[in-house]
């Protein structure tokens, strides 16, 4: 509420009108003043009635206008927003996707004062997102050469570092495997060469799935939420923004065949691989938290596997130990017993090489572990995978198929959403059925079909 003070001076009386504009991203109550001046010939209680209207005006003014009047723009506040809520709170590689959004949403959006910032400016970004043409993404760059001929001396690791592109990506460049277009610039700059000269690009779609489009909008909306917190605005514009219908992509996964398969060539395949797929397949579990996997989280007598952590990779960082996706997936998972036999040789193998190297070792704990005992680099079953698949003849589909296939045969068995969630690791049921709501209404399908089948029978 506005507090008033009188004021005599040589040209008259005046009243200073001080309001709140609420707090700054520090905490600090920030105040705003104003100076009226009551017209010759009004009276005194001309002068009240009109003092305390003026009053109330700039009070809902400030309220409206919030901290500074808004007079920040969103390119300005979003970098506080990243320093002051997003490294501090949220996981790191989540902070790393949010960073990649910044360059679309800043040459958008980034100019506009926040208490300028409308409804109609965001809708016109998110329409645009979903344009032909507005992505490279899908352009593939395919090396002309083998580059490491063209690495000069260079090793893979140094130009991994220099370039910021992961050793992996670069270990795949070598092989003449292609590459986004944005790697395939990086590549080149570092180099010194140009990407045509380096790169043949082949061009793709251009489009942004209607997934990325949703996280760009959750990018600007957690940014003027935690303005609107501040009482820096009014209210979050991206509320009334929709995101433009779009296909969604069908998710292709494997058939319970194709799986047996495949199940049935890991037997000839390295005992590292053959264990993370076989869990892959038989827990549904997220690739980090496969990774992040130690021999303290196995219990061989009860046969159960508990998820405590997520192995993780960020350029500049490297490999790192983080916290599972979301509080629920804290989960203890009880596997059939050959889970457990493949588990027994992989300790085995892992036993021997550990008195091998000795002093050499490095004892991680892991189960999913290197040459020297370091935890692998995230992407490593990813290539073997397709690698493995080019050499038998399967369909690759990629690693987190296998949690798609896990929870189709859990459904598929009769199990409830409850406890599919429950394995999965969802944070909410809902999740689990916006995912699978064609998996389950396909096996609700045929639920119905067999007590249609049983009381024909019984009428027959």
């Amino acid at each position: 509420m506005a507090t008033i003070k009188k004021r005599e001076g040589k040209t008259g009386t005046s009243y200073l009108i001080r309001s709140s504009c609420g707090y700054d991203t520090s905490g600090r109550q920030v105040m705003r003043s104003m100076t009226w001046k009551p017209k010759p010939g009004m009276t005194e209680k001309q002068i009240e009635k009109e003092l305390n209207r003026q009053a109330v005006l700039f009070d809902e003014k400030c309220s409206a206008q919030g901290v500074g009047n808004g007079n920040i723009k969103f390119q300005a506040f979003a970098e506080q927003w990243f320093k002051e809520y997003a490294e501090p709170n949220l996981r790191p590689r989540t902070v790393a996707r949010l960073h990649q959004l910044e360059e679309r949403t800043y040459q958008a959006i980034g100019h506009i004062r926040l208490d300028k910032l409308t409804a109609r400016h965001i809708q016109r970004f998110i329409d645009n997102l979903g344009e032909d043409g507005i992505s490279t993404k899908r352009d593939l760059a395919k090396p002309k050469a083998d580059l490491s001929a063209i690495l000069k001396g260079r090793t893979q690791k140094d130009l991994a570092e220099t370039s910021g592109v992961s050793r992996s990506t670069i270990s795949s460049m070598c092989r003449g495997e292609g590459v986004t277009l944005t790697t395939a610039e990086k590549i080149s700059t570092t180099l010194g060469k140009a990407t045509k000269e380096l790169f043949t690009i082949q061009k793709g779609s251009g489009k942004l799935a209607p997934k990325s489009i949703q996280h760009y909008l959750s990018f600007v909306s957690s940014v003027l939420d935690y303005a609107f917190r501040f009482e820096i605005i009014s209210s979050n514009p991206c509320k009334r923004v929709v995101i433009p219908a779009g296909e969604a992509p069908e998710r292709d996964c494997y058939t319970v065949e194709e799986a047996q398969t495949f199940l049935e060539s890991l037997d000839h395949a390295p005992i590292k691989y053959r264990a993370f797929f076989v869990l892959a397949i038989y827990g549904g579990f997220r690739r980090g938290e496969l990774l992040g996997l130690e021999w303290q989280d196995i219990d061989f007598q009860s046969h159960v596997v508990k998820v405590q952590r997520t192995s993780q990779y960020l350029a500049g960082r490297g490999t790192f130990t983080d916290d599972t996706k979301t509080e629920k997936s804290h989960r203890a998972l009880k596997l059939p017993a050959p889970v457990f036999n493949v588990l027994r040789q992989l300790r085995a193998e892992q036993a021997q090489d550990r008195l091998r190297l000795g002093d050499q070792w490095h004892n991680s704990g892991r189960l999913f572990v290197g040459d020297m005992g370091d935890p692998i680099h995230p992407n490593t079953p990813y290539h073997w995978l397709r690698r493995f698949c080019e050499e038998t003849g399967q369909r690759f589909l990629g690693i987190h198929t296998f949690r798609h296939l896990n929870a189709s045969l859990l459904i598929n068995s009769g199990v409830d959403v409850k406890t599919v969630s429950a394995s999965l690791g969802h944070s909410q049921v809902t999740t689990t059925l916006n995912i699978y709501a064609h998996t389950f209404e396909e096996a609700q399908a045929r639920a119905s079909e067999a007590v249609a089948d049983l009381l024909s029978k019984k009428q027959a």
